[in-house]
């Protein structure tokens, strides 16, 4: 099942420190996570992270079972980035034994945690896999779903209204049923999404402020609730 996930403050520890390991090393030492590579040798990559302070390297074998086990046994997520599976049913072991979710990048079928593709745009994030089928046609996909949203500017200056509504009924309105009963009146107007369309600020915030008083909420202007 997909899930985004905050990982600030967890622990991943990347087996592996060749250019696969460098590619995931780079990719969450931006996520507030504390990033570790287990590894014999390190890609290049991988030692600059590491002389900036992204990550902390540990060098062991993976033959080294006490050592292994000892980080697996601080970790939350493990990626395995090694280019063969000789090692996926030890490390697999080991990781259930201590209740850490798995990714093996070099067996998609058998992994316990996909690794998508993902980008950004606007309000919206969008990760897209192919479990594993192929990387080059999901990140096309991926591409297309972005080109997509970009044309939608209707979409994304929504996703924003529909935000502002819910920072200021829920200073409000205890009642989630009422709640939801104004967020549908707002993301179905069709004359809201007509203003947008036509990127008419001053009547997307006259239908709000009325679509508001009927609930007895009162609104500034735009910028004063941006």
């Amino acid at each position: 099942m997909p899930f985004f996930i905050d990982l600030s403050g967890k622990t991943i520890l990347i087996i592996g420190g060749g250019r696969e390991g460098a590619k995931r090393a780079e990719k969450y030492s931006k996520s507030g996570a504390r990033i570790i590579v287990y590894s014999r040798s390190f890609d290049d990559k991988i030692l600059e992270l590491s002389r900036r302070g992204f990550i902390e390297l540990v060098k062991g074998d993976v033959e080294d079972i006490g050592k292994l086990e000892e980080y697996i046994k601080l970790s939350d997520i493990i990626m395995v980035t090694l280019e063969t599976e000789e090692y996926n049913d030890i490390i697999w072991n080991i990781a259930k034994k201590h209740k850490a979710l798995i990714n093996l990048a070099n067996n998609a079928e058998k992994t316990d945690l996909v690794v998508p593709i993902d980008s950004s745009i606007g309000p919206f994030r969008v990760a897209i896999t192919t479990e594993g089928k192929s990387s080059m046609v999901a990140r096309e996909a991926l591409q297309k779903v972005i080109e997509y949203l970009s044309r939608e500017k209707e979409l994304i200056s929504l996703a924003e209204i529909m935000y502002k509504v819910k920072r200021i009924v829920r200073k409000s309105i205890a009642n989630p049923d009422t709640r939801l009963k104004i967020y549908y009146e707002v993301f179905n107007n069709k004359n809201l999404r007509k203003a947008l369309r036509s990127g008419d600020e001053y009547l997307v915030d006259e239908i709000l402020r009325n679509i508001l008083k009927e609930y007895g909420l009162e609104i500034g202007s735009c910028e004063e609730y941006e």
